[in-house]
Parts: C-alpha cells; sequence; structure tokens
C-alpha cells in the first residue's frame, strides 16, 4: 500500500508543476492494488496533499483516480 502512495504521489508532483497544464486538464491515474474498501480514502487524501492539486476522485471499481490540477 506505500509504494502505491509514493508512486502515485510521484506521479503527480513530476506532472503537477509541468507547464503543459492548462485550464480544465485533468490527469487520469490507473491505481492498482486496491484491495479495501478504505483504500481509495487514503489515495484520495494522499494525492490531495500534493501541491497543485485542487481535486482527486478516486473510484475503487474502476480502480482509477482523476486528478484536476491548479490551472
Amino acid at each position: 500500500m506505500a509504494k502505491l502512495l509514493v508512486s502515485a504521489a510521484l506521479t503527480v508532483s513530476v506532472l503537477a508543476p509541468s507547464a503543459a497544464f492548462a485550464a480544465d486538464k485533468t490527469v487520469t491515474l490507473a491505481v492498482k492494488n486496491m484491495y479495501c474498501a478504505d483504500c481509495p480514502f487514503i489515495v484520495r487524501k494522499s494525492l490531495e496533499a500534493v501541491p497543485g492539486v485542487v481535486k482527486v476522485a478516486v473510484s475503487y471499481k474502476d480502480k482509477t483516480a482523476i486528478v484536476i490540477p491548479l490551472p
């Protein structure tokens, strides 16, 4: 689980400062290894803590996290 959170946070932290982000752009991350009902909450809170992230929606069913960065 820790590797999953570190990987997701690293991905967003590398992508978030990029000048390629424009207004209304979203990033969809594949979040494999979500096995329990608490995983989406933990992933969402971890990604929301990344500077530059405005909103996060995590789907346990689809095993994805949709991240909306600052414009």
